[in-house]
C-alpha cells in the first residue's frame, strides 16, 4: 500500500474511533440543505445566497445547530463534515466554481427524557408543524419514541435561517449500532482525498466537532 493510501487509512479510522468511541447510541444523522428560498416562497437575497459557498458563514450555521440541538435535547457529541453540491464546469470539463456547500450531522443520541420530560425550548417544539401539514408535532400519533425525536430533532434545526420549512431541507435517520455509525462516516468522508486536492481539512469542520484533528 503506497503512503498516500496507509496515510488517509489512519486518518479515517482515527475520525471514526473518536465517533464511534462516544458509545451514546442510538446516534443521528443529518443531511442538511440549505434552500434559496425562505418559508413564505419568496427567493433569498443574492447577499444571503452567496454565503452558501463560503466556509466560514457555512461554520457559523453549523456552531448555530450545535447550540440549538443542545439546548433543546442536550446532545453531548457533534461531528460536522463539509459537502459540497455539483461543480460548475467550463466548457473544457474543468471546474469553473466548485458548488455551494451543504452539511452532514452526526450526533450522539437523544435521550428519552429529552423528550418525556421536555425543557422549555423542546415544548416550543412540540408545537412546531410536523411532517403533516397542519398538524403540530405534539398531536401526531407515532409508531415510537424514535419517529417523535427525528421530527423534533428536524424542527430544531429549522430554526436556523439556513434551513426552511421544506422537506428537502433536512432528512434525518438514526444509527442503532456501530456498523451503522462506520458506514455513515465512510460516506460523510467520501470526498477525502488528497490526490484531488481534498484534505481532512476540507471534509471536516473541527470548530463545531467533538473530536481532536488527527495527525496528518
Amino acid at each position: 500500500m503506497s503512503n498516500i493510501l496507509e496515510k488517509n487509512k489512519v486518518i479515517k479510522e482515527k475520525v471514526l474511533e473518536q465517533i464511534v468511541g462516544s458509545n451514546e447510541y442510538p446516534y443521528f444523522y443529518s443531511v442538511v440543505q440549505f434552500g434559496f428560498y425562505d418559508d413564505n416562497g419568496f427567493k433569498l437575497p443574492i447577499s444571503e445566497i452567496s454565503k452558501f459557498w463560503d466556509r466560514t458563514e457555512v461554520e457559523k450555521t453549523n456552531r448555530l445547530l450545535k447550540n440549538l440541538l443542545k439546548e433543546a435535547f442536550g446532545i453531548d457529541g457533534f461531528w460536522f463534515f463539509m459537502e459540497r453540491h455539483s461543480p460548475l464546469l467550463d466548457e473544457n470539463g474543468d471546474i469553473a466554481r466548485e458548488g455551494r456547500y451543504h452539511i452532514n450531522i452526526i450526533t450522539s443520541q437523544m435521550k428519552d427524557t429529552a423528550v418525556e420530560e421536555p425543557n422549555r425550548k423542546c415544548r416550543r417544539l412540540l408545537l412546531e408543524d410536523s411532517s403533516i401539514n397542519g398538524v403540530p408535532i405534539k398531536d401526531r400519533v407515532y409508531d415510537d419514541i424514535d419517529d417523535l425525536k427525528i421530527e423534533l430533532f428536524n424542527a430544531c434545526c429549522r430554526k436556523a435561517n439556513w434551513v426552511n420549512r421544506y422537506k428537502y431541507a433536512i432528512k434525518t435517520q438514526i444509527l442503532y449500532d456501530p456498523v451503522d455509525v462506520e458506514q455513515t462516516t465512510n460516506y460523510c468522508l467520501k470526498d477525502f482525498s488528497p490526490k484531488k486536492g481534498k484534505d481532512f481539512m476540507d471534509i471536516i469542520d473541527f470548530k463545531n466537532s467533538d473530536f481532536y484533528r488527527p495527525e496528518s
